[in-house]
């Protein structure tokens, strides 16, 4: 049958029943051992608070231990029968087992206190069932979806291209010591790419042109010749 995973450590349900009475048990002879102890030496007279402490621990902490015992036991009959029937095992059994266990123990008070009795111990269990899933989920190591998530979304991931905007793949941008590729007519990544020829008329004529230029007379000459 399913399992959650914050009840897969409890026992199968068979020897459940032997290990939470013995739990409970405990669990009142401690809590009522404390409990009675300042209570006994509080009652006691001057002199004898030790004696009177040991003593009211003696009488009342087995008490309070076969208590939690019964509670113990009856709350396990009926999580055990709840699982038999729905073939499952999840917080709703501890829920429905608490609230019948408060009314077990309140039978013989009345219909009203039974009724009264089931609601605190269905309560009672929900906060319970409630706190331990979130201190599961708490101290749960992550999923591969969640690490895979975070380092997707990890502010202090090294870049992976350089400057403010990703760059435009190139052929060249996988092998940094490839020759760039030069294309055949002008692009815009060459404004220089024309063609420059030196001719020698040009020159002459730009020589000429500035002899005339700076011999005042001989401009005179040419025009009355």
């Amino acid at each position: 049958m399913p399992r959650q995973s914050g009840m897969a450590d409890r026992e199968p349900c068979p020897w459940r029943i032997v290990d939470d009475v013995g739990g409970a048990f405990c669990m009142g002879n401690i809590g009522g051992g404390l409990w009675h102890s300042i209570k006994g030496a509080r009652m006691a007279p001057a002199g004898a608070r030790l004696a009177g402490s040991l003593s009211s621990v003696q009488a009342r902490a087995p008490v309070l231990g076969g208590q939690f015992a019964v509670w113990g036991g009856l709350f396990a009959c009926c999580d055990c029968s709840l699982t038999a029937i729905r073939q499952k095992e999840d917080p709703w059994n501890s829920i429905i087992s608490g609230a019948a266990t408060g009314g077990i123990l309140a039978a013989r008070a009345g219909p009203r206190a039974m009724a009264s009795a089931a609601a605190v111990g269905g309560v009672l269990l929900a906060l319970i069932e409630g706190m331990g899933i979130m201190f599961t989920r708490m101290t749960a190591p992550p999923s591969p979806d969640d690490m895979l998530a975070q380092q997707a979304m990890d502010p202090t991931a090294p870049p992976t291209a350089g400057g403010l905007f990703p760059s435009i793949a190139s052929p060249t941008a996988g092998n940094p010591l490839a020759p760039p590729s030069h294309s055949s007519g002008a692009s815009e990544s060459e404004p220089y790419g024309t063609e420059t020829t030196f001719t020698t008329e040009t020159s002459l004529q730009n020589e000429s042109s500035s002899s005339a230029g700076w011999w005042p007379f001989q401009g005179q000459g040419n025009q009355s010749a």
